[in-house]
């Protein structure tokens, strides 16, 4: 069992449900932001949390905060997710996204952090593997973020083979739920329906997506961080095992708010590459930890929409911001 966790992006949308997880098993808790996108109101006020605001590429703020917390296990959380923006800033993508995570290895090479947990994606994957995609599926990222976390993986892997301890790769899918700070497709449809609009704009509406609940993530991660494990390095989809299409989404958004729904098509919101389906396999996952998600997606889309209408705590609020 861990005792001691430094998540780095804890107060971001995944990582401050993992906080909540970890300080609940009654662990001491270091988190490390720089608040671009995370918010403190997201975490919760306890003895056994440690917030620390820093910058990911800040490395001696990293290996100082790193030695106070005398770290079991350490999250990578950090880094720019929305795909969008990525595109739109390949420059300031990778050098949050490389250059941090090898400025986090560093730090971590520094003071020797037993387990170090890398939140990658299941974006990365080959778009012309059909069915279920495996943790050994062919790799061919197709945009500057899955690029961005493909490097990510590969500085885990390199740091391990020279430094020791354990790396784990989570391959997150599309991670859904309270306290989104990305403007990601769920977020979008359910900010347009609390403003009042039924006529939904959207791009690419026939592309199948795996949504994971991410309170189904939160409790991935920390079975990962906790269980044995005798390789350096190993790598776990994590997912519903379910896949959805955009129109199917609509759907379900339509169905929680009890009023059709309309959808238009805008170019703008389209994505000149975008693979048709992604869904994870999670036998691996399943086999090595007993791990299965337990939060069907229209449990999270309530959430959300409550969220967006202002019903729930003010700590569960999103961020306006798009990265």
């Amino acid at each position: 069992m861990m005792t001691r966790v430094l998540i780095i992006g804890g107060a971001g949308f995944i990582g401050s449900h993992l906080v909540r997880l970890c300080l609940e098993r009654k662990c001491q808790v270091w988190v490390y932001d720089d608040f671009s996108t995370g918010r403190k109101e997201f975490l919760p006020n306890d003895s056994a949390l440690h917030v620390v605001e820093g910058d990911i590429l800040n490395t001696k703020c990293l290996s100082n905060t790193i030695g106070e917390s005398n770290t079991d296990t350490l999250y990578h959380l950090a880094a720019i997710h929305h795909i969008p923006t990525c595109e739109k800033r390949p420059e300031r993508a990778l050098r949050v996204n490389i250059e941090g995570t090898q400025s986090v290895l560093s730090a971590c090479a520094q003071d020797l952090v037993p387990r170090i947990i890398f939140t990658s994606t299941g974006a990365l994957y080959d778009p012309a593997s059909t069915g279920p995609l495996v943790e050994t599926s062919p790799v061919e990222p197709q945009d500057v973020y899955a690029l961005s976390k493909l490097a990510g993986e590969q500085l885990v892997q390199y740091h391990v083979s020279r430094r020791g301890g354990q790396g784990i790769v989570a391959r997150l899918f599309n991670t859904v739920g309270r306290r989104e700070t990305n403007p990601h497709v769920v977020p979008a449809i359910m900010a347009q329906l609390a403003a009042g609009s039924r006529l939904i704009k959207l791009g690419n509406l026939h592309t199948r997506r795996d949504y994971v609940h991410v309170e189904d993530v939160a409790d991935a991660l920390f079975i990962l961080g906790s269980m044995s494990v005798e390789q350096s390095l190993d790598i776990f989809n994590i997912g519903s095992g379910q896949e959805y299409s955009v129109a199917e989404l609509v759907d379900l958004c339509s169905r929680v708010i009890g009023e059709p729904i309309k959808i238009t098509t805008a170019a703008e919101r389209r994505r000149k590459v975008d693979r048709p389906s992604q869904l994870a396999d999670l036998a691996k996952i399943q086999q090595a930890t007993g791990w299965k998600p337990k939060r069907k997606l229209e449990q999270a889309l309530c959430e959300i929409w409550e969220e967006a209408l202002g019903q729930g705590p003010s700590t569960d609020r999103p961020s306006p911001l798009e990265v």
